[in-house]
């Protein structure tokens, strides 16, 4: 008899929930290719926890017929997750398809029997997949995980690296989302592999055992339906290739680095919000690895920390002016900040204290 009671029903409604967002990231217009990524991993996801659903709705009670159903696709989670991470920062790979090969196999596993009798398939269960298939599939998967989480954090870490060293208004595209989604992942694979381990401990334990693990894969799902969702439309910058030019040895980079600040200031060139490292080189008439060391070694700074430092003190120059009425947050823009965002985590890191409390301490002064 098939009877959705609470334990069928509590997977289905955090599913179904994940699955509908998951079609709203596949038509979602921006950053196209990272969305669909994620929305096959929410799938991906949802199929796992698909069978316990209708397992706990007496299903297989009902129609034995439907064991080996393929809706394991557990290893291509870590390809998905990676693909996501690399897509969304702007270094996807030239193939993605060599990457879902083990998938294939763990997809075959399960849809090459799947034809078979009833009698066939318990046979094949009791003597290969039960006790030798399946774990080593599952074990396949963790490792999948490990590696291709350990890229997409490498792939994250470098992106948020590049934005520092490359954009001005690098708090208004925060990829901290690829940090806290890996994270996510990375908890739930360790409670997935207690489970595991409890389950080689005691082969006795059945899928009524395991209710609480896929309640938190059906939260997983709507966590990473709602924020993929959140930031599917933000479109962050993409890392142009880099040249690789011959920087010469023995250079006089805190010379460099003072012509360059000079120059900078001449032309008022930190006053375009949208300056880039790329772009301030050209003007400079160098390139982005002689600018990256002038700065770097020659200043003691990177691009970000140079060019907001200047805009900052523009403001603060404002803000000491008696006679200045604008609003801070339009002498922000003059400046050439192009948020508030930005403008307030620069103030405080190079002000030391925020702009309302600067404007309140000049007030004070003139007063």
């Amino acid at each position: 008899m098939i009877e959705f009671g609470v334990l069928s029903i509590s997977l289905l409604v955090g599913t179904a929930q994940g699955l509908v967002l998951a079609l709203m990231l596949w038509r979602a217009p921006a950053n196209r290719a990272a969305n669909r990524w994620l929305a096959l991993l929410i799938v991906a996801v949802a199929a796992l926890i698909t069978p316990y659903i209708i397992g706990f709705a007496g299903f297989y009670d009902r129609w034995p017929w439907l064991s080996f159903t393929p809706l394991s696709y557990t290893l291509a989670f870590g390809p998905l997750l990676w693909l996501y991470a690399t897509t969304l920062c702007g270094r996807p790979p030239e193939r993605a398809w060599p990457h879902f090969a083990p998938f294939a196999v763990q997809f075959a596993a399960d849809a090459l029997v799947f034809p078979f009798p009833l009698e066939t398939k318990d046979w094949w269960d009791t003597v290969a997949h039960a006790p030798i298939i399946a774990p080593m599939l599952r074990v396949a998967t963790f490792i999948s995980l490990a590696v291709y989480g350990r890229l997409a954090w490498r792939c994250w870490a470098d992106y948020r690296r590049w934005l520092g060293e490359n954009v001005t208004d690098a708090v208004d595209f925060n990829p901290d989302w690829i940090r806290n989604f890996l994270i996510a992942l990375g908890l739930v694979t360790l409670v997935w592999l207690g489970f595991f381990i409890a389950n080689v401990r005691d082969p006795s334990r059945n899928y009524f055992d395991q209710f609480w693990l896929y309640v938190i894969f059906s939260g997983l799902v709507i966590y990473l339906g709602v924020e993929g969702w959140r930031h599917a439309a933000m479109r962050y910058p993409v890392p142009a290739d880099a040249v690789e030019e011959a920087v010469p040895t023995g250079r006089d980079w805190a010379a460099l680095g003072a012509r360059f600040e000079a120059e900078i200031e001449a032309k008022g060139l930190w006053r375009d919000p949208d300056l880039t490292a790329a772009s301030l080189a050209r003007a400079l008439g160098t390139n982005s690895n002689y600018l990256a060391r002038a700065f770097n070694e020659g200043l003691g700074a990177n691009f970000n920390a140079v060019i907001n430092r200047r805009r900052v003190r523009e403001v603060q120059s404002w803000l000491a002016d008696p006679t200045e009425t604008r609003a801070i947050l339009t002498m922000a823009m003059d400046a050439g900040f192009r948020s508030k965002a930005s403008f307030n985590r620069a103030f405080a890191e190079f002000a030391g204290m925020t702009p309302t409390q600067a404007r309140s301490s000049q007030a004070r002064l003139k007063s």
